[in-house]
């Protein structure tokens, strides 16, 4: 999960930078560092939401069993024995 937020997190500072600096070159529009900060760290979180709910999916799909439903399969074994 940190790998996702700094990758995230630098992925959106070089995007929102670059951006701002065409933006200020190709436009004439000057976009104040407070606003891209915002940007940076709304960008940041979104993806950190989504990077958090890919992590869950992943780890969803790989089933393991409690302690609880490993004893209670072994008991039912037990009973279906005698």
């Amino acid at each position: 999960m940190k790998k996702i937020v700094w990758i995230s997190f630098i992925s959106a500072l070089v995007v929102v930078n670059v951006l701002a600096y065409a933006a200020d070159r190709l436009g004439d529009v000057y976009i104040a560092m407070p606003y891209r900060l915002v940007v940076v760290l709304g960008i940041t979180l979104i993806s950190c939401v989504f990077g958090g709910a890919w992590v869950l999916m992943k780890r969803a799909d790989e089933e393991i069993p409690s302690n609880r439903d490993a004893t209670a399969a072994a008991r039912n074994r037990e009973d279906r024995s005698s």
